[in-house]
C-alpha cells in the first residue's frame, strides 16, 4: 500500500477565497497609501508643463483619503448594535468644513461587507447619531475637545489629518510622510469605542498607541 495522498486546498474552498478577498483588500490598502508619493512623482516629472493649482491638488489629495477612508471601513468591525438592522448602510460623516469635495461621491455606495457605504456631511456634534465612521476636519481643530467628547461612547470610528489626533483621544491619524500617506492608530480609543481593528490593518500604521 502507497503513502497516503497529499491533499491541496482547494481554491474554490469558501475559506480560501476569503483568504484571498482578504489579501487583495490589504494590497488596495497599501496601493492606496503609496498612491500620494506616486501622484507627486508624476508632477516632478512634468516640469516645464502648467502646474496644478492649489484646488486641483487638493482635489487629488482628498480623492486618495477618500479611498484610504472607505478601506479603513473595511478593515474594521462595528457591534450589531450600532446598526439599525441588518442590511442598515454604514454612514461615513464628515464634519465641519467639506475638503473632499466630489471626492467622496467616489466612494458613496460602495459595498462594506454586506452594507453599502453612504456619506453625508455634518456641521454640528448634534448631528452625529447614526455615524459609523467620522472623518473630523481641519475646521474642527479648536473644537476638537467638543467632537472627540461627542463620540466617547459611541462605536464610532473617528479619523482626521490633524496633528496629534490619536494622542488626543480620536482613533486614526492620517499623516504625511514622504510624500506618502501614512496614519497612526489609538487602539484604547479603537477598544473603548467597542471597535475592532484588523490585525493586519494594526500593522500597516506607523504607530499604534496600545496603553
Amino acid at each position: 500500500m502507497g503513502p497516503a495522498p497529499v491533499h491541496s486546498p482547494r481554491a474554490g474552498h469558501p475559506r480560501w477565497r476569503m483568504l484571498g478577498s482578504l489579501t487583495a483588500c490589504l494590497a488596495l490598502v497599501a496601493l492606496v497609501l503609496t498612491a500620494s508619493g506616486a501622484a507627486a512623482q508624476s508632477d516632478d516629472q512634468a516640469a516645464g508643463t502648467k502646474s496644478s493649482g492649489p484646488t486641483e491638488q487638493a482635489s487629488r489629495e482628498y480623492l486618495i483619503k477618500a479611498a484610504i477612508l472607505y478601506n479603513f471601513a473595511k478593515f474594521t468591525r462595528w457591534p450589531a448594535a450600532s446598526f439599525a438592522s441588518v442590511d442598515a448602510p454604514l454612514q461615513l460623516c464628515v464634519i465641519g468644513t467639506d475638503p473632499f469635495g466630489e471626492a467622496l461621491a467616489t466612494i458613496d455606495g460602495k459595498r462594506v461587507g454586506s452594507r453599502n457605504l453612504r456619506t453625508r456631511l455634518i456641521t454640528d456634534t448634534a448631528q452625529m447619531a447614526g455615524c459609523h465612521l467620522l472623518f473630523v476636519s481641519a475646521s474642527e481643530n479648536e473644537s476638537l475637545a467638543k467632537v472627540l467628547a461627542a463620540a466617547d461612547g459611541a462605536a464610532i470610528l473617528t479619523v482626521a489629518d490633524i496633528a496629534d489626533f490619536s494622542t488626543a483621544g480620536g482613533i486614526i491619524t492620517l499623516k504625511v510622510v514622504e510624500d506618502r500617506t501614512r496614519f497612526d492608530v489609538n487602539r484604547l480609543a479603537a477598544d473603548r469605542a467597542g471597535l475592532k481593528l484588523s490585525a493586519k490593518l494594526l500593522r500597516l500604521a506607523d504607530s499604534v498607541i496600545e496603553d
